[in-house]
């Protein structure tokens, strides 16, 4: 089977019921673990919203979780070696921003390196909410390598009180 068809049956979840691809034990639980970062890498790289425009060029995108409530959204992104100026944060109606960029510790150097896995260079994630975001209050902090935002939600509707 050709890579691209495994990746796309994968993505349909084609080898979750079995068949003449079950497998058991450990190569199992490997192959279940692989669709589900083959789908999150889909899911992350196919945004419905962006899918007509160019992909820009980023080097890295940083993992990340996000919180609901009646009142707020809350974003948490993981941004381990980041320094805060090199952190921005937008947000755009329903559209929240958050880029910047990892340097290259200046101290190591290529050569005395014995391993070099974590990403440096600019970074973006764009998250869209389905609904608009009100921009003015919102709340950022950068510790222990997270970033956390709070962003209120935009009052849409108000009941008003008739006297």
């Amino acid at each position: 089977m050709a890579w691209g068809v495994a990746c796309f049956a994968l993505r349909l979840g084609a080898f979750s019921g079995g068949g003449p691809m079950a497998v058991g034990g450990e190569s199992l639980r490997e192959l279940i673990h692989l669709r589900s970062r083959l789908n999150k890498l889909f899911d992350e790289m196919i945004q419905p919203d962006r899918a007509s425009g160019p992909l820009p060029e980023f080097s890295w995108m940083p993992s990340a979780d996000v919180f609901e409530d009646e009142r707020c959204y809350c974003v948490e992104v993981e941004l381990p070696g980041v320094a805060i100026e090199d952190v921005v944060v937008t947000v755009d109606g329903n559209l929240l921003s958050v880029s910047g960029q990892r340097r290259p510790r200046s101290e190591i150097s290529k050569e005395s390196a014995q391993r070099i896995e974590r990403y440096v260079g600019p970074f973006l994630r764009e998250f869209s909410f389905p609904e608009a975001l009100d921009a003015e209050p919102v709340e950022a902090s950068l510790r222990d390598g997270v970033l956390r935002l709070t962003v209120p939600k935009k009052e849409q509707r108000r009941k008003v009180q008739v006297r």
